[in-house]
């Protein structure tokens, strides 16, 4: 019997299609982007420098409520903010972790 695939991962699958040869920047900012339509959650990333985080990709606008922030420590001194996190299911979030550590390390590489 055929496993059926769950929606959050069929939207990985599209976010790996849509930034398939993209560099790093612009796949960060892709994903914020499918992830903002599809969930409501406003994704930023940012190089960690120490105990500073500088934005460099994801979502342009408001900045996030510091109350409401998530910082996620990613691969290669990259990390995710987010003030929708909560909006994606516990198991979909690390899902979605690993999914950007492998795109961070397959574009860091290049």
């Amino acid at each position: 019997m055929e496993q059926e695939i769950s929606g959050f991962d069929k939207w990985l699958q599209s976010a790996e299609v849509t930034t398939r040869g993209l560099q790093l920047v612009p796949t960060l900012n892709s994903v914020a982007g499918l992830a903002g339509k599809t969930f409501g959650a406003r994704l930023h990333f940012a190089e960690i420098l120490g105990r500073r985080w500088s934005y460099i990709a994801g979502e342009i606008g408001e900045q996030p409520l510091e109350h409401e922030v998530y910082r996620i420590p990613l691969e290669g001194r990259i990390g995710l903010v987010s003030d929708g996190w909560g909006a994606i299911s516990e198991s979909d979030r690390g899902k979605l972790v690993a999914f950007l550590n492998r795109l961070i390390t397959s574009r860091q590489e290049r």
